[in-house]
């Protein structure tokens, strides 16, 4: 549970989706683009404090970091209206690896 400034960050992402209304709202760690959709200044001072603890968990993870071409989160509403948040990952030999994250 990320807390920053006065609230949790996942309260945030799930009203976007909820306005999004289907539509994702994607977060996107590697490459690190500035680029963002309209996020609250909570949201963004948390993917800020995220992408510069990033390298040192992917090395406590027995991986590295540079074997990640691309990685995002995504979150949205799902057909049921439900909240999906889904990660992707593509390492260095072009495979896309997708997984659903249960919050």
């Amino acid at each position: 549970m990320n807390y920053v400034d006065d609230g949790y960050v996942v309260g945030d992402l799930c009203q976007l989706a909820r306005q999004a209304n289907g539509e994702r709202i994607s977060i996107y760690w590697l490459p690190d683009t500035r680029y963002q959709p309209p996020l609250p200044s909570r949201v963004l001072k948390s993917i800020d404090n995220r992408k510069a603890w990033l390298p040192q968990f992917v090395e406590n993870s027995g991986a590295d970091i540079a074997a990640i071409r691309a990685f995002r989160t995504d979150i949205f509403l799902n057909p049921k209206k439900q909240i999906a948040v889904e990660a992707y990952l593509v390492d260095d030999r072009g495979k896309e690896y997708v997984c659903s994250v249960s919050f």
